[in-house]
């Protein structure tokens, strides 16, 4: 095993265990701490990453515009939402009216603030609001395990079995052969949760559901990889040894997770 891939494997044993438990056991306040905290560490990263000669205020002021967009997402009212993204984009433009140094890359830089703010803030705040639902901690735990299964098996399938490229340009080792892995194993691991925990969730409702979330998992992969791509960097950081940065480790949920928030509702039927 190279080196690298064990520092994958000891970083997965030491983390995995005690976010699990953290869930399963945890209280909810502490568990939306701990993605308020992780959507921090994304929108450092997001902005270190796509606006390196950028001043530090500008950043910063897409990191804290980010956060307070997640929380009142979570636990605004909602008539306050729409008010509040008046505010934000006339904040940011006055920001830029301020301290812009060349007008050229103004545009540019503004569209990727307002991005970030969206593709790490407000698309992970929805685990928040799952998690706050009935049952909530163990629908959190289905969407959790099921992403985690569909990267594990993509992985291992691709390097085992993988031929086919699937998108060369973005991401040179992704293969047909891992995406089927991933859907695969997401809706195998799936379907044995739901059997363990969810035992009135429809079979079939389940596959086309995990389907979903296993292409839209390997999607929000290709997705970051496209913006790392663009800056040039292996990894988005280096908080996790082996593993590379926050947004490395939760790009796969970042389109997965809204589109089960807004079938939950559906899925909820099926329980009692």
């Amino acid at each position: 095993m190279a080196k690298i891939e064990k520092k994958k494997v000891w970083t997965a044993l030491i983390i995995i265990p005690p976010f699990v438990l953290l869930i399963a056991l945890g209280p909810s306040i502490l568990f939306a701490l701990m993605v308020l905290i992780t959507i921090l560490l994304g929108l450092l990263e997001f902005n270190n990453l796509a606006l390196p000669q950028s001043r530090q205020i500008q950043r910063l002021a897409g990191v804290g515009l980010g956060l307070i967009l997640s929380i009142l997402f979570v636990y605004g009212e909602a008539r306050s939402f729409s008010p509040f993204l008046v505010l934000m984009l006339l904040l940011i433009c006055v920001l830029y009216l301020a301290t812009a140094e060349r007008l050229s890359s103004v545009i540019s830089n503004l569209g990727t603030t307002l991005f970030g703010i969206f593709y790490v803030g407000f698309l992970l705040s929805h685990i928040i609001l799952i998690r706050n639902q009935t049952d909530g901690r163990t629908w959190v735990l289905f969407l959790i395990i099921t992403v985690w299964a569909g990267d594990i098996i993509a992985l291992f399938s691709g390097t085992l079995f993988g031929k086919h490229k699937l998108y060369p340009k973005i991401s040179p080792n992704k293969t047909y052969e891992g995406l089927l892995g991933a859907i695969v194993g997401s809706v195998v691991i799936g379907l044995l949760y739901a059997s363990l925990f969810l035992p009135y969730f429809n079979k079939g409702v389940c596959i086309l559901v995990t389907i979903g979330m296993g292409i839209l998992g390997q999607f929000g992969d290709f997705t970051e990889s496209m913006i790392k791509r663009s800056a040039q960097v292996k990894d988005s950081g280096s908080l996790f040894p082996g593993h590379g940065g926050v947004l490395d480790r939760i790009d796969s949920f970042l389109f997965s997770t809204p589109l089960f928030y807004y079938l939950l509702p559906l899925l909820m039927k099926e329980t009692p």
